[in-house]
Formats: structure tokens, C-alpha cells, sequence
């Protein structure tokens, strides 16, 4: 088990972000325009530039349906939340949520609970596919479990499952974003790496990018949410206490990856703070794509805000988990602001 210098972590923030100088917002008021208005938001959406909205198609109901479709020889199963007046007449945002190693989707819907609260005010769909093995994980290039070991075709699953979702669901082609915990996060780097095609931006919690090459056909937007004493995934790399026993890249490496891929000249600069977190962001990147770091002070490997961590391995380092920043509120806004430009 490591140990944790907390000054010392302390030190490593204050190196990659700039001075406090963002205001709080109010819970429910956060948007795009509310704590990102310098963030370019890409030319206006066309409706006609979206899949799965053709007359007589079988689509997804209100409410939660529970699915399954056939990849590579293995039955994936996934949850998909559609927000009350999504009738399939207009096309609406994707949000796939990738649970962590040992999860589920209707765990991380239930952990992530306002993810569909907000979906459900806000109009787009909620995606929560499954993990493969006993032990559901993800593989995400360097980890985890199973998945990674037996090099599951995971980013294969996800393309396959956004084109059955062109056929299920009236979404806009320009507006699928993936995010995650730990595992997931970590599967959500990847996806940002191979599948910048379909994936507008990314968001992952808790987990870093584990690829061992990363070359998107774009530069993916990405806001990387993290705990500054997360015990699993620790923020400066190595092995944490979690049963993965993998050796993590660090929060710092994982942004420069970004910054260098997104080609971003400027920063870091304040975004929104909130809480215990506080969102800094790198800008001047190609394609508007924006790459922000939202550092957890004291957190650990938990989504922020959620529902209390249940079944998470015990790790005496780990952090607390937040209850004063909104990750699902957090990671929307960011989703809004950074539509993709084109195809």
C-alpha cells in the first residue's frame, strides 16, 4: 500500500492550476453560459445531421429499458435512460456512463444518481453498458481485470452499440459523449484515443489515460475529474490499493497527454470552482477543444457528489468522497459547451 504525502499533493495542484479566481455557481444554475462562457461552443446544431430518426423505427421509451446486443461473440448488456418528451422526433445528446471495475450500469446509475436527473431536465439520453466477466470490467489499453488481460474488443462493443442506438434513439450524431468511473474513466480515455470519429468529448472520474499510443482523427475535448487523495488511482501515478495492481499514469501526465494532443497554448486559467473542487482549464487547443482539470481537494475514488460509495474495496489512504461538487452537473455543462464541429 502507498503512503500519501497530503502537502505534498497539495503542491502538485497548485502547480497545475491558476489562482482562485472563478466565483461559485448555484447547484441547479450551472450551464454553459453559467461557468463556461469563454468556452466556444461550436456553430449552431443542424437537426438534420443525426441518426436514428427515421419514421417507424423501434425506439426506446421513457423511463429506464434494460437491453443487450450481440458483439464478438459475447451477449453485452446495457441500460438506457430516456427522459420524459424524448419522443423520437428530434434528435437529442448521447451520454454513455462507464461503471468501474467490480461495477455495473445500474450501479453507476444509481452512484452517479443526478446524471439522470439531469437528463431528465436537460433532454438527452443516458447510456450504461455492462462490462464483461464475472468481475465486470473494461478493457482500457494498460487496465483492468479480465477485460484488459484477455484484450476484450471493448472499444469494438461501443462502436457496435452507437450503431444500435441509431436505430433506437433519435440523437444527434454530434453529440455523443462518454464518461465514466475509475475502470470506465479509464475505458473513456481510450474511446477519446480510438473513437474520436463517434465521441464528441470526454469526462472521465477518477481513472487516467492507460493507452500505450493515442493518435484521435480530432482533438477530443476532455475534463478530467480527479481526487487529490484518490487511494486507487493516486494523482501521481503508480499502484494503489485497489486490486487492479496496476501501475497508473498521474493526473499531470494524463492532462499533458491531452494539452499535446488538443495542441492547447494557453493556461491553466480558472473555469468554476465549487465546493471542494476547483475546475482549471487549458485553452487556445485546435477545434476548440478544451482541456480541463477539475481537482477534488481532499477526495477520493468516488464519483463527487453522488451517492455514498457502497462495495468499494476498504483502502485506509483513500479520501473522503465530496458532497459539495456536482460531477453529473459538472461534466454536463462541459458535454453542452463542446458539441463536435463537423464530421
Amino acid at each position: 500500500m502507498m503512503s500519501f504525502d497530503r502537502s505534498s499533493r497539495r503542491r502538485d495542484v497548485s502547480r497545475l492550476t491558476a489562482p482562485r479566481l472563478a466565483v461559485s455557481f448555484a447547484l441547479v444554475g450551472l450551464s454553459a453560459a453559467g461557468c463556461a462562457s469563454d468556452v466556444p461552443s461550436g456553430p449552431p446544431l443542424d437537426p438534420n445531421e443525426s441518426l436514428g430518426c427515421a419514421e417507424g423505427a423501434a425506439l426506446y421509451g421513457a423511463g429506464t429499458t434494460t437491453a443487450s446486443i450481440e458483439h464478438d461473440g459475447l451477449t453485452r448488456t446495457f441500460r438506457v435512460h430516456v427522459p420524459p418528451g424524448v419522443d423520437g422526433s428530434t434528435p437529442v445528446p448521447i451520454v454513455l456512463m462507464f461503471h468501474g471495475g467490480g461495477g455495473s450500469g445500474q450501479q453507476l446509475e444509481n452512484a452517479s444518481s443526478q446524471m439522470d436527473q439531469v437528463a431528465d431536465r436537460e433532454g438527452f439520453i443516458t447510456v450504461y453498458p455492462d462490462g464483461t466477466g464475472s468481475i465486470r470490467t473494461w478493457n482500457g489499453g494498460g487496465c483492468c481485470g479480465s477485460a484488459a488481460a484477455s484484450n476484450v474488443d471493448d472499444v469494438g462493443f461501443v462502436d457496435a452499440l452507437l450503431d444500435h442506438l441509431g436505430t433506437t434513439t433519435c440523437h444527434d450524431r454530434r453529440r455523443v459523449y462518454a464518461s465514466g468511473m475509475s475502470n470506465g474513466a479509464i475505458l473513456s480515455h481510450r474511446l477519446g484515443c480510438e473513437l474520436a470519429d463517434r465521441i464528441a468529448a470526454i469526462a472521465p472520474v477518477s481513472g487516467t489515460d492507460m493507452t500505450a499510443s493515442c493518435t484521435p482523427s480530432r482533438p477530443v475535448p476532455t475534463m478530467q475529474i480527479h481526487g487529490t487523495e484518490d487511494g486507487h488511482v493516486p494523482w501521481d501515478g503508480g499502484v494503489g490499493c485497489g486490486p487492479s495492481m496496476a501501475s497508473f499514469t498521474s493526473v499531470p501526465t494524463t492532462i499533458d497527454r491531452w494539452r499535446t494532443r488538443n495542441a492547447c497554448s494557453s493556461g491553466p486559467t480558472s473555469y468554476f470552482a465549487q465546493g471542494d473542487g476547483q475546475c482549471d482549464a487549458y485553452g487556445g487547443c485546435a477545434g476548440a477543444a478544451d482541456v480541463v482539470l477539475c481537482a477534488i481537494d481532499g477526495g477520493g475514488h468516488s464519483w463527487p457528489g453522488g451517492a455514498p460509495n457502497v462495495g468499494v474495496v476498504d483502502c485506509p489512504a483513500d479520501g473522503a468522497q465530496s458532497t459539495t461538487f456536482d460531477a453529473s452537473e459538472a461534466i454536463w455543462s462541459f458535454f453542452d459547451a463542446h458539441p463536435r464541429a463537423s464530421f
